[in-house]
């Protein structure tokens, strides 16, 4: 019995010393913001005047201002057509409801204007090949990059008009995270597949992986202003949320592409996807299901959204993710002579130009990156050029304007931030990945 109390005392002593220590931890903590205010990191010392760095996905901020900066709108449509739409505009959030076609938002003395109730055509798995097809890949939020280059290769004028007639413009995944502008990438090409429909042409946006985090909640690769953004605006339930337009319209665009006899995906397809047996439409298919709750078999699953799958793949470019080897050329001839194609087109893993694999029947597009040439990939009757643009990603320095601050133990406003980190970061642990 003595036994007892005594180790019962010795772990309270513990308990204490170790809470003790967090408050001695926590006195010395810095909070790191954005230039606008807004908590990247928690920053904890460790001697030398080294610090190790904890992201922060909380959302929160030092009374954040972010100057000209509008984020969604998040509009749902109930069956009768009405709509309510939530946007942040610079520090605050505006609502507004209505059933018109359009929604004009004004923030910071600028108006854009967005389709609310127009339907974007139904995504298709295979096409014919078109008289033009451009393929832009791993735009990641980079909404100036998108247009200035839209505008530059004469897919939509001056004013953001599609001009490209029947041509059809395909995003090869990744079109969210990383940069800010997210909502106004999303709205801009939801906006242009209603136009280009019109004049008989598509927009094909095929998911990649960060598309999937984003629905699925992981905000851990977003930019943390677009996560306070996001964070203000979810009164009514989560911003891309399947009751939502942009996240249901989502929710049905396809993995995977095929035009005449080029494929389009944002990863790969590997011989092990290949060796499923699945079809193309299979593989679009179990992503679709997948966002609806339904049964989808296993193979499905690993293609759709898989460590291997198309949106994950790296084995083109040397050994893959999960430690998979390196695809061969008797590999990759089996891929396409399997689903009918003579190229495939991939983005995911940065290059430094866009690259032909494999004596060209690979192509791969991700120049995401400001050390990479400007380029783009245009088909023409059916032959593939490669396009150097004026226009460059110039990519924003995430380091640029960060500034600190010691935590204050006697703020509310503190204590506030800490519990949101917690709550945060067990909610991203709690994710499922893959799936």
């Amino acid at each position: 019995m003595k036994s007892a109390r005594f180790w019962g005392k010795a772990l309270g002593v513990v308990v204490c010393l170790i809470i003790l220590a967090g408050f001695v931890l926590l006195k010395v903590t810095q909070i790191e913001t954005s230039a606008h205010g807004v908590h990247t990191r928690l920053l904890v010392p460790v001697g030398g005047n080294k610090s190790i760095g904890i992201q922060v996905y909380s959302g929160t901020g030092d009374t954040p201002h972010l100057p000209g900066f509008l984020d969604g709108p998040v509009v749902r449509v109930d069956q009768a057509g009405h709509w309510k739409a939530t946007w942040f505009c610079e520090d605050r959030v505006m609502q507004r409801q209505g059933s018109a076609r359009q929604l004009d938002v004004t923030c910071a003395g600028k108006t854009r204007h967005f389709p609310v109730t127009a339907k974007v055509p139904a995504p298709r798995t295979t096409i014919p090949m078109p008289r033009k097809l451009l393929v832009l890949s791993d735009i990641e939020g980079n909404a100036r990059f998108l247009e200035s280059t839209l505008r530059e290769l004469g897919v939509t004028d001056a004013h953001g008009a599609w001009t490209y007639g029947d041509g059809h413009l395909v995003i090869a995944g990744d079109s969210v995270d990383r940069g800010r502008d997210v909502f106004a990438v999303l709205w801009q090409l939801y906006g242009l597949g209603v136009a280009a429909a019109e004049q008989g042409g598509q927009v094909h946006v095929l998911l990649g992986n960060h598309d999937q985090y984003m629905l699925l909640g992981n905000t851990s690769r977003a930019h943390r202003e677009h996560i306070h953004s996001m964070g203000r605006m979810e009164q009514d339930g989560p911003v891309f949320g399947a009751d939502t337009v942009l996240g249901a319209w989502l929710r049905e665009q396809p993995v995977v592409l095929r035009a005449g006899d080029v494929l389009v995906t944002h990863a790969g397809i590997s011989a092990t996807v290949a060796a499923s047996g699945l079809s193309l439409e299979q593989m679009n298919a179990a992503m679709r299901s997948y966002w609806r709750g339904d049964a989808a078999t296993k193979a499905g699953l690993e293609a759709a959204i898989g460590s291997g799958g198309v949106t994950q793949y790296r084995g083109y470019f040397g050994a893959g993710d999960a430690g998979q080897p390196q695809a061969s050329a008797a590999q990759i001839d089996q891929v396409l002579q399997q689903y009918g194609a003579r190229t495939i087109v991939v983005g995911h893993t940065i290059v430094d130009r866009i690259t032909p694999l494999y004596g060209g029947r690979v192509l791969a597009i991700d120049v995401n990156s400001d050390n990479a040439a400007s380029q783009a990939l245009v088909f023409e009757d059916g032959q593939a050029r490669i396009l150097t643009l004026a226009t460059r990603r110039d990519l924003p320095d995430p380091r640029a304007g960060l500034r600190r601050r010691d935590i204050d133990l006697a703020s509310r406003d503190d204590w506030h931030m800490l519990g949101r980190f917690v709550q945060r970061s067990y909610a991203l642990s709690r994710l499922p990945y893959p799936y």
